[in-house]
């Protein structure tokens, strides 16, 4: 089988309906290329957010820091993903989350500053990413349903359908924190979920 192209940063704002050619110039002008080595942090609790990111290559983990000490993960973000702590980002306030690099990543970056400037000057621009952010709010608030009633095995399910890359490109201690189990349960997991498989 072979494995899909990841998704350039070009050909999706090419395909940004009714947009012009001197509308993607202008963002282009705008987002600058931002590289970061596996294990380093594109960003820390309690740091005001100065970019949003369209990730080109990579991997990366965003989590908080619970009361007890354990991380708790909220999502990973791969090829075609958006990263950054959007609430700190639009509202310029200490984020409350994480975000680690697991691979070595390549991302798109804007600042504040440029992003304003598109969203008021480029409408296409402004309708997609409020599409994608309304989407991915939506699916954050699915999942969170979800986590509430699902088993560990359910959630295990769920994870390799909506990630089917993880096993090969996340640690099997970032998938167990992601789930909310000890990483030594996550064998006995992956076996349960390979017998319900046949």
């Amino acid at each position: 089988m072979i494995a899909q192209e990841p998704p350039s940063f070009e050909k999706t704002i090419r395909e940004i309906p009714n947009i012009s050619q001197e509308e993607i110039d202008v963002i282009h002008s705008k987002f600058t290329i931002k590289r970061y080595s596996k294990n380093n942090f594109i960003g820390r609790e309690g740091e005001v957010c100065r970019f949003t990111s369209y990730v080109m290559k990579g991997c990366v983990s965003n989590y908080r820091i619970l009361q007890n000490g354990k991380k708790s993960i909220n999502h990973f973000a791969f090829e075609d993903w958006w990263v950054g702590d959007l609430d700190s980002f639009l509202n310029q306030r200490p984020s409350q989350t994480y975000w680690l690099t697991l691979e070595d990543t390549d991302l798109m970056s804007i600042s504040k500053s440029d992003f304003d400037f598109i969203m008021q000057n480029v409408p296409p621009f402004e309708r997609f990413f409020l599409r994608k952010t309304q989407s991915a709010f939506l699916k954050e608030m699915e999942n969170a349903d979800k986590d509430k009633s699902e088993t560990a095995l359910e959630k295990y399910i769920r994870v390799m359908k909506d990630y089917p890359l993880i096993i090969q490109r996340v640690p099997n201690y970032e998938i167990a924190a992601y789930i909310g189990i000890a990483p030594e349960s996550l064998s006995r997991i992956r076996k349960q979920a390979m017998k319900e498989a046949k």
